[in-house]
């Protein structure tokens, strides 16, 4: 095999490549794409923020309740340790308790609503799941075939991939660094075969010189008019 045949192969598998990695992306495109699956996972994630709210406006307050436990022991015992026997400092001592006492109640209640909310969030946030759950399954049903045929042009790019690295080791660095930089300039078309005189990329006639030069050279030989690497037919 000459050296323009082998890039002529690999430029085959290429463009068999490209083609169905715009198929897949397509096919992607669709499947995340519908209206319903999108609009349950915006659900699912507001439920989660506020669900996340919730839980931590009930982790505040556990904290606060327990700041004023130990601020409530400590005057406790203070009133009742034996170790305070002023008298005015007792009932300085005394109105803070109640004052706490009173706190301590308005807390418990807070706490009682905010574990109620959190409470609802988690049973929201579970229904939202279903949802978006059903909205897959759905979608997946009724996207059935595109699955099917993702997953074919995943197992032919799979084999293509394989045949691609085969031919990549018969070519030099040199001649893949060359095919390398003209592919994506040439819209893909990095190799044009050369029929009857004429490059097939382009449709120039080449000269003479240059056509028999393509066809016995042991170099690579570009096309005059489009500079794409010639390969004999």
């Amino acid at each position: 095999m000459s050296r323009a045949s082998a890039l002529l192969q690999l430029q085959t598998l290429d463009l068999e490549l490209d083609a169905h990695r715009v198929r897949l992306q397509s096919i992607e495109q669709e499947l995340g794409a519908d209206p319903a699956v999108q609009a349950a996972q915006r659900a699912v994630a507001d439920g989660h923020g506020q669900l996340q709210t919730a839980r931590i406006a009930v982790q505040s307050l556990e904290y606060e309740a327990q700041g004023l436990a130990a601020k409530l022991a400590e005057v406790s015992d203070r009133i009742y340790g034996g170790r305070v026997t002023n008298p005015k400092v007792l009932q300085d001592l005394q109105h803070e308790n109640e004052s706490l006492q009173r706190r301590r109640a308005a807390l418990e209640e807070k706490q009682f609503e905010a574990l109620i909310t959190a409470e609802t969030a988690e049973g929201r946030q579970e229904q939202l799941q279903l949802a978006l759950d059903a909205a897959e399954t759905a979608s997946a049903n009724a996207h059935g075939s595109l699955r099917l045929e993702r997953d074919q042009h995943q197992l032919v790019m799979a084999n293509l991939a394989g045949d691609r690295e085969a031919v990549v080791a018969q070519i030099s660095p040199a001649d893949r660094e060359t095919y390398e930089r003209l592919r994506p300039a040439k819209k893909g078309r990095a190799v044009a075969v050369l029929d009857e005189g004429v490059c097939g990329a382009c449709g120039v006639e080449l000269s003479s010189a240059l056509n028999q030069s393509a066809r016995q050279s042991a170099d690579l030989v570009l096309c005059r008019n489009c500079g794409r690497i010639l390969c004999a037919s």
